[in-house]
């Protein structure tokens, strides 16, 4: 769970970067999305492990896609509208399975993960 929080948060990180070099508010509604949204609905579903896990590798991708961009705006250099494009489509149908699973409820979302019977430091 952590890996992929801490992937959504620097996608959002990049996002909000590309909205302030090139203005564009759709960057912004990205970000909040992601950086916001479904961090908070991911939060605590545990019972998403799975899901989460066989996604990892391909959000990780898609962060560099967005990286990558945002390093060009960065510069001040002009982004094709084409890439812009490619790479939000990209970041949609990666991010569509996790986005869908939370959008269920989780039976198990209140439960803490099995910590083999023993109770947390609080």
């Amino acid at each position: 769970m952590t890996a992929l929080l801490y992937e959504l948060s620097s996608i959002a990180t990049n996002l909000s970067q590309l909205q302030d070099a090139t203005g564009d508010e759709t960057f912004g509604k990205w970000a909040k999305y992601v950086g916001g949204d479904l961090v908070e609905r991911v939060t605590d579903r545990h019972e998403l492990a799975p899901l989460i896990e066989e996604r990892l590798e391909a959000i990780n991708g898609v962060g560099h896609m967005v990286n990558a961009m945002a390093r060009r705006a960065n510069m001040g250099k002009e982004l094709d509208a084409g890439d812009i494009e490619e790479t939000l489509s990209v970041l949609g149908r990666v991010l569509e399975p996790v986005h869908k699973a939370v959008k269920r409820p989780g039976g198990k979302q209140d439960r803490q993960p099995d910590r083999d019977g023993r109770r947390d430091a609080l």
